[in-house]
């Protein structure tokens, strides 16, 4: 173990002058293939870096003697949730050196991170993990699934083009796109408000990639009013010798926008094979075509969620009509703030929780709460899971009006 004395590292956010390291220990730990000379190193370390980078204290890493050993990206974003936006934390780039690793690092810097972010008022936080199983001890649970379709884009001729397609080219005015967006995600959960972070970066990097040196085509569609109704972001799909479709991303206002997106697709049926989506479950593709037997599809169960705050999300969850009120317990070992019994009482002036020592209605730990609480699952399919840590003892028919199935897309990657 390369690690002298693990009571000798230190666990904190990077600064400019870290990023280097950070850089250099994703090469390893990602296989990837990146030249560093000292020029690259000092520029990165400047005041002056790429303003479209994140910032570096939105980075924490595991230090001995100023050696980064362990690290990882807490990057804020604004998301929606039953129709609010609340403060999210994406979980990205975690990674440690190989000389580093089975020390309990990343453990570490989680220990950290939580409590952090319970302090500064996020609510959720969620990452995309290489092992479902080795998040959850963190407390994040499966919370967004995505549904993987490939489909001959023949079968799109039969959408025919209405309205106009504008291609989008870095630099150009975004706020058409801004208004397509924010009306797609309103009432998706874990939508990512991309308008939040300041100097319109988040846009910036969206439409930053030239097509002719990238592959990359971004297309607002207009509808015959001259209204953006959608767009459409896709690239040839990677490593892919056929030229099949890789749709990056399609947001849409309405039904229209979404056929008018897609209304392009057949028009690029004899430059690419098929179209490639991982698209969200919300959408059936077998509506997209005639014949559905040519269409392959399967669904990634690719994104983890965790509740970071219980009594806020408790607070800012959407409730059924009518008036009434019940007593969660949950049980959180990373954050023990989360811990305890909730009485939740709702009604038509909005809702309340409050601590009580009444016994619950509805026990469960961290990870069953963040699935029940964003709506991936229903309460009455997760009291068949095979998972444990949820149980109920009385209130059935009101919890199960409470915890319901909603719309959801963790819209950006991180």
């Amino acid at each position: 173990m390369y690690i002298s004395n693990i009571n000798m590292v230190e666990i904190r956010r990077l600064m400019p002058e870290d990023l280097p390291q950070l850089h250099r220990m994703h090469a390893v730990v990602y296989n990837e293939r990146r030249e560093f000379p000292q020029e690259q190193e000092k520029e990165e370390a400047d005041d002056d870096a790429d303003p479209l980078d994140h910032p570096a204290e939105w980075s924490w890493g595991a230090f001995e003697n100023g050696k980064l050993l362990s690290g990882m990206l807490e990057i804020e974003f604004l998301m929606r949730f039953d129709g609010k936006s609340v403060k999210m934390s994406g979980v990205g780039g975690v990674g440690t050196l190989p000389e580093a690793r089975r020390g309990g690092l990343v453990q570490r810097i989680f220990e950290k991170l939580l409590s952090g972010a319970y302090e500064k008022g996020v609510i959720f936080s969620n990452l995309t993990p290489f092992s479902h199983d080795y998040y959850r001890k963190f407390g994040y649970e499966i919370a967004c699934a995505r549904n993987e379709i490939n489909i001959p884009t023949k079968n799109f001729t039969k959408i025919k083009p209405t309205g106009e397609l504008v291609q989008i080219f870095p630099g150009d005015d975004t706020s058409a796109l801004q208004e397509v967006h924010a009306a797609y995600i309103s009432n998706i959960n874990h939508g990512i408000c991309r308008d939040y972070w300041p100097d319109n970066r988040g846009w910036k990097r969206f439409t930053g990639s030239d097509p002719f040196a990238t592959g990359t085509f971004l297309y607002l569609w207009k509808d015959e009013t001259g209204t953006a109704r959608s767009y459409i972001k896709y690239k040839d799909q990677e490593g892919d010798e056929e030229h099949n479709m890789s749709v990056r991303e399609l947001a849409f206002v309405n039904r229209e926008g979404l056929y008018g997106a897609l209304s392009i697709v057949g028009g690029l049926s004899a430059q690419y094979r098929e179209l490639h989506w991982e698209m969200p479950t919300f959408i059936d593709p077998f509506d997209f075509s005639g014949d559905s037997w040519n269409i392959d599809q399967h669904i990634i169960p690719k994104d983890m969620t965790r509740v970071i705050n219980v009594k806020a999300a408790l607070e800012k969850m959407r409730f059924p009509p009518g008036e009434d009120e019940y007593i969660i317990e949950v049980e959180d070992t990373n954050i023990p703030a989360n811990s305890g019994r909730y009485l939740v009482e709702f009604g038509p002036e909005g809702s309340r929780v409050s601590l009580t020592k009444k016994d619950a209605h509805l026990r469960c730990n961290i990870c069953s709460l963040s699935q029940l609480v964003t709506g991936y699952r229903s309460l009455e399919n997760a009291l068949i899971s095979r998972q444990s840590g949820i149980e109920l003892n009385g209130k059935r028919e009101t919890l199960i009006r409470v915890f319901t199935l909603r719309p959801q897309h963790i819209t950006e990657q991180f």
